[in-house]
């Protein structure tokens, strides 16, 4: 068998790379993979035996030190013996050498060859686990912002004082959907609050009180196709359901809506789903595995 290298990814790599995505139709997934690699064209990597691309990724650092390895796919006739361990193995001396000082990975929970090439001698234990609901329907959120008074934030300062305090924050590992990139992660810092509350597009923050007292924050972002809760963070099931009803209210007509959070209890994930997304809708889990260096 010829040798599999590693190397910076190309250009010229882009359809290669879309033919490891099998799940979409040929078009689809060429597609796809050309306007990713025309938007962001850093930060690829491939895998590559006797000419052919068997394997990729994208690192990425939506902040400084911090990476994300997204698109990662290894072809199915490489599995098993060791490649995908190898490359991974590559691009963590890569992404040291540009700075990084934590480096993570989504995976669905049901892909076990990630979970065990990632877990054992490299170092990458489960972080957070994310669950996303999608295809929510407009009507279920009439009525769920007033268990609660709920306002919009105006201080970082004041959600992050909060938040650090939470069992759910400390759990999801301060990972929060990255507001200009639904498919990324980044970490939920003052930085991302202030960008939030101080945006002139419809993003925000918002706070659910009882009394003079926070019960939950929402962070949310609309991009004009979708409307997503960036991340929530409850103390109780009321106020969950009270933020995320205020900011789903910011939707328009033609935006779908989604809600995706991380750290969450049981408890507040079933409220969620009940109060908002309803036998039809869609409920997808996933870790985030991760690495300190």
């Amino acid at each position: 068998m010829d040798r599999v290298t590693f190397r910076q990814g190309a250009r010229a790599d882009w359809k290669g790379m879309s033919e490891l995505f099998t799940k979409r139709p040929v078009k689809e997934r060429l597609a796809r993979m050309k306007r990713r690699y025309e938007k962001e064209p850093e930060g690829w990597y491939v895998a590559e035996q006797s000419g052919r691309i068997i394997g990729c990724c994208q690192a990425v650092f939506p902040r400084p030190a911090d990476c994300w390895l997204q698109w990662m796919r290894i072809g199915k006739q490489a599995q098993g013996g060791g490649i995908g361990g190898s490359f991974v193995d590559y691009i963590e001396r890569q992404v040291i050498a540009r700075g990084a000082e934590a480096v993570r990975l989504n995976t669905m929970i049901t892909n076990r060859v990630v979970h065990s090439m990632m877990g054992g001698s490299r170092g990458f234990t489960e972080w957070a686990r994310w669950t996303r609901f999608t295809d929510l329907p407009r009507r279920r959120i009439k009525g769920k912002s007033g268990l609660r008074s709920v306002r919009h934030a105006e201080d970082a300062a004041e959600v992050i004082d909060w938040l650090e305090g939470q069992v759910g924050y400390r759990a999801s590992f301060a990972a929060v959907t990255c507001p200009h990139d639904f498919q990324k992660t980044v970490s939920l810092d003052r930085a991302l609050l202030k960008e939030l509350i101080g945006s002139r597009e419809r993003a925000g923050c918002v706070i659910a009180e009882k009394g003079d007292q926070i019960e939950a924050v929402a962070l949310y972002r609309g991009n004009g196709r979708e409307l997503r809760i960036l991340q929530l963070v409850a103390a109780s099931n009321a106020g969950g359901v009270a933020a995320v009803g205020r900011a789903l209210q910011e939707a328009k007509q033609v935006e779908r809506m989604s809600i995706q959070l991380a750290g969450a209890s049981q408890e507040l994930l079933g409220a969620i789903q009940r109060s908002f997304v309803g036998p039809k809708g869609k409920q997808h889990d996933f870790y985030v595995f991760g690495k300190r260096f």
